[in-house]
C-alpha cells in the first residue's frame, strides 16, 4: 500500500491492540458497580499478546520510513504499555510521531491528537483508554493559540454521521466543540467502523477512513482536501 500511494505523511487514529478480555472485564465491573479483576491469567496473557501485536505494528508502521502521527485507541491500554512501548519505538525511528496530548509543527501545518475514549468524568488506564472532559480539555488548552493551519487526529468521531459503529453512535460532543472553538482545516478520526466518509463541521473537513483492519484507509490531498477511499484488497 504505501509503495503504491507514496504518501507524504501517514495519519493512524489508533486500535493497535485487541483487549476484548480488558473491555469485557471493565464493563462488566461497571454494570455491577465492583471492581475489575487487575489479576486474571486471562488478561495476563492477553496483554503479553497485545503487546507483541502492538510492536509489530509500529515496527511496520515505522518501517515505511515515512512520517507517522498516530494516537492511541480505546482498547490500547493499559496506558502505561502503550506510551513505553510508542515512545521506546520513536526514539529509535524518529519518523514515528505519537501525537496524543502533543502538538507537532510541519512546514504548512500543525499536527496535534488525542486518543482514546473521551467521557464527561470517567478516567481509566488499565483496562481501557478512557479520559474524562477535564482531562482532555487541559490537554489541549494550547490548540486554539496555536497560529496557522491545524489537522487534528482522534480516535474517537465527532457528533455527526461518522460515529456510527455496530449500530450504534460513539461520537464525543467534546470534540465538536473543539473543532468549533479550534476551527481545524482537517480532523481524522477512527473507531465507528461502519462511519466511513467525510463531513464539513463549520470550515472543518471530517474523514473517518474506515476500519483498517477491515483493509479500509483514505487518500487525502493537501491543501485541497479532494478524499479517496479506497481499500488494500483491491490493490
Amino acid at each position: 500500500m504505501i509503495q503504491a500511494e507514496d504518501p507524504d505523511f501517514i495519519f493512524y487514529c489508533g486500535g493497535s491492540m485487541k483487549g476484548d478480555k480488558r473491555t469485557a472485564e471493565y464493563e462488566a465491573a461497571r454494570r455491577f458497580h465492583s471492581k475489575p479483576d487487575t489479576g486474571s491469567p486471562a488478561i495476563q496473557q492477553e496483554i503479553i499478546q497485545d503487546t507483541e501485536y502492538l510492536q509489530q505494528f509500529l515496527l511496520a508502521l515505522a518501517d515505511t520510513q515515512k512520517t507517522i502521527y498516530a494516537v492511541p485507541g480505546y482498547n490500547d491500554a493499559p496506558e502505561s504499555l502503550y506510551f513505553k512501548t510508542i515512545y521506546n519505538y520513536a526514539h529509535i525511528y524518529p519518523n514515528l510521531q505519537p501525537a496524543h496530548e502533543m502538538m507537532h509543527r510541519e512546514d504548512e501545518f500543525m499536527v496535534a491528537g488525542f486518543g482514546g475514549d473521551m467521557t464527561l468524568s470517567d478516567d481509566n488506564r488499565e483496562f481501557v483508554l478512557q479520559y474524562s472532559r477535564t482531562w482532555v480539555e487541559f490537554a489541549l488548552r494550547r490548540l486554539e493559540f496555536f497560529p496557522g493551519e491545524k489537522i487534528l487526529l482522534f480516535h474517537s468521531p465527532p457528533v455527526c454521521r461518522l460515529d456510527v459503529s455496530d449500530g450504534e453512535h460513539c461520537g464525543v460532543l467534546l470534540i465538536n466543540e473543539l473543532i468549533e472553538r479550534v476551527a481545524p482545516k482537517l480532523v481524522m478520526c477512527g473507531r465507528a467502523k461502519s462511519g466511513q466518509g467525510t463531513v464539513k463541521l463549520g470550515g472543518s473537513v471530517v474523514v473517518n477512513p474506515g476500519p483498517f483492519f477491515e483493509g479500509h484507509y483514505a487518500i487525502i490531498d493537501y491543501p485541497s482536501l479532494e478524499v479517496q477511499f479506497k481499500n488494500i484488497k483491491s490493490l
